[in-house]
């Protein structure tokens, strides 16, 4: 589609016949003229152009991605979620040839990732979303690329990645180029290789959230082989160390007539930083649940769950598709009964446990599957999309593909919403949660006027809203992040950037606010719980005065303060102050009204009201 095609539509939602001529209230355009964002479409947790979150929750969050303009092609750009904030980071290769940024990734509150600055070709780089943070960290390959990928955050300082160097590309005949295991701390002096096997990133990785490698606790399981192709590619695991990689277990033993066959890891979750969640094959039972502790002795199949043999080779029931973060002590999944087919399944990892839920009744159900796709946890229900069949002369069982949602107390799956008439279907895509509310996009196109344009719904019974309506032949809306309480989110047609600003009726900045940390917790279930959780109070400000607060308002509270936060009654912030001198905040610029005060500090999170005149 051409530019000016383009900058019309998105100015223009078709209604009949005519155009209005504004975005949606709250919606704002990102890029400046002439700047497109590269992302891919897919939907992977790790993908090679991708859209990412970094930051803290004193300083805020930054998303970076790669964006193209004619004077300077591929760079890295960042975003506030602001037009000023959004900004070309650096120029890494000088001039209109770009650097070709791939496998952006967080690292705490800045961004590692691959790029060629035209001089020492592909090589791991470093930003914290400025011109002076933004810098190579190492020339692994000191006669080529590096073509550095994989990279996991191990723990609070370092992360692991796969690279090659002469040797690694030149060890074994007929071997090929391998990528050999490294660590980095963000520094040339703290980044080395740690292991020569040859990793395979990101191996079988099917579409879906997850990402190939997965950290657990201050471990990460990855996939690779001995660099002597000993064991063909099984799962390993990692604490960043040489005495600390090691196989984990070599799970399928079948010999093939080219060397050992490989386990075919995929779909690996974190199990609350206890075990790591996947999927492996072997001949004995085909694709089947596993789990693992990181030891031999602790890696196990949970459930055969189709113990069907064709020809000495076990069948297996296979997963896929599993939400990134458990629910209620299990992790949730398509899985797969003789009797039911493909249906939504969850395990709490332990030898046996293993439940499907029949979504799909339709006769023969063994054939008849709902094939859920990933979900995520939403007003305290696993919320996720599935089919109960498109059969339309069965109009009171058949309703397409539509929004379910899981109750973990009553063990019963409901319709959400029909929101495509009758038995077509509203495929639910990238389902995120942002500020309260749960956002995705329609990734059907059995209704034209619903065709890749984003939903929204406050609670589980909503009926969905529709957000976005750019194009009458499709929004072509993809990679839906939460950046700062605010969704995020790009077009693969226009290759545009958008932010949504939208606060639900009674939003509450504290019970509604977002945890974009919740992938940095390093800590298991246990330790959690020794260690005692800090309330978020509502009400435990000793004193917030004067109020009403003419130009400066003070408090008193528990604690170090840490940052102040003030959202008008829409729940949009108005204010943030980090570290505020003498517990004392500067409201001169406000408009008079009613405001709610968040006060974060090292003994939890404190709110209160506060009247500007």
């Amino acid at each position: 589609m051409k530019k000016k095609t383009f900058l019309f539509l998105i100015c223009m939602a078709f209604v009949g016949g005519a155009f209005s001529q504004t975005l949606p209230e709250g919606m704002t355009s990102l890029l400046p003229a002439g700047v497109t964002v590269n992302i891919d479409g897919v939907m992977q947790g790790a993908k090679k152009k991708n859209l990412v979150v970094a930051g803290d929750k004193t300083k805020g969050y930054k998303a970076f991605f790669a964006a193209s303009n004619e004077t300077n092609g591929e760079e890295l750009w960042v975003t506030d979620g602001t037009t000023a904030g959004t900004k070309l980071v650096k120029d890494i290769y000088p001039g209109p040839s770009g650097s070709d940024i791939n496998y952006i990734t967080r690292f705490n509150d800045k961004v590692v990732f691959a790029a060629n600055d035209g001089a020492n070709g592909m090589e791991l780089w470093i930003s914290d979303g400025t011109e002076g943070g933004t810098y190579m960290v190492k020339d692994v390959h000191e006669f080529g690329s590096s073509d550095p990928r994989g990279f996991t955050q191990l723990n609070e300082t370092q992360f692991i990645f796969c690279a090659k160097d002469y040797e690694s590309e030149t060890y074994g005949e007929g071997r090929g180029e391998q990528w050999w295991l490294h660590v980095s701390n963000g520094t040339e002096a703290g980044t080395e290789k740690i292991y020569e096997c040859d990793t395979k990133f990101p191996g079988t990785y099917a579409t879906t959230w997850v990402t190939p490698y997965v950290r657990v606790g201050r471990k990460v399981f990855f996939k690779a082989d001995t660099k002597d192709g000993e064991v063909g590619t099984e799962l390993w695991v990692t604490d960043g160390t040489a005495a600390g990689t090691r196989l984990v277990k070599d799970i399928n033993l079948e010999q093939l007539t080219l060397g050992t066959g490989s386990a075919s890891i995929d779909q690996m979750v974190n199990f609350y930083n206890e075990k790591l969640f996947f999927q492996a094959w072997t001949i004995e039972y085909g694709s089947e649940p596993w789990a693992t502790d990181g030891t031999e002795e602790g890696t196990y199949i949970i459930k055969d769950t189709d113990p069907t043999v064709v020809d000495g080779k076990g069948v297996g029931g296979g997963i896929s598709t599993p939400g990134v973060y458990p629910y209620r002590g299990k992790v949730y999944f398509r899985g797969h009964s003789p009797e039911y087919g493909k249906e939504l399944a969850c395990t709490n990892l332990e030898p046996g446990d293993y439940t499907v839920y029949d979504i799909n009744k339709n006769d023969p159900t063994s054939t008849n599957s709902s094939t859920p796709d990933p979900g995520v946890e939403f007003d305290g229900v696993w919320m996720f999309c599935a089919t109960t069949g498109s059969d339309a002369a069965k109009p009171t069982t058949n309703f397409g593909g539509e929004q379910h949602y899981f109750d973990g107390d009553l063990n019963q799956v409901f319709t959400q919403s029909d929101k495509a008439p009758g038995a077509l279907s509203h495929w639910v895509k990238e389902p995120v949660v942002v500020s309260g509310s749960l956002y995705w996009y329609n990734g059907g196109a059995a209704v034209l006027e619903d065709k890749e344009k984003i939903f929204r719904i406050n609670d589980k019974t909503q009926f969905p809203e529709r957000v976005t309506n750019f194009n009458p032949d499709g929004d072509k809306v993809q990679t839906l992040r939460n950046l700062n309480g605010n969704l995020l989110f790009s077009t693969s047609d226009t290759k545009s950037l958008y932010t949504y600003h939208y606060r639900k009726p009674g939003f509450d900045p504290v019970k509604d606010a977002d945890d974009l940390d919740r992938k940095l917790e390093f800590r298991t279930r246990a330790e959690i719980a020794a260690a005692g959780v800090k309330e978020v109070r509502q009400s435990n400000v000793i004193a917030v005065y004067p109020n009403p607060a003419t130009d400066r308002f003070s408090f008193d509270m528990e604690g170090n303060c840490l940052n102040v936060k003030i959202f008008d009654l829409t729940g949009r912030i108005v204010k943030t102050e980090n570290n505020p001198v003498s517990n004392s905040v500067n409201v001169n610029e406000l408009a008079s009204g009613i405001y709610k005060v968040m006060i974060t500090s090292s003994e939890g999170t404190f709110v209160s009201s506060l009247v500007k005149k």
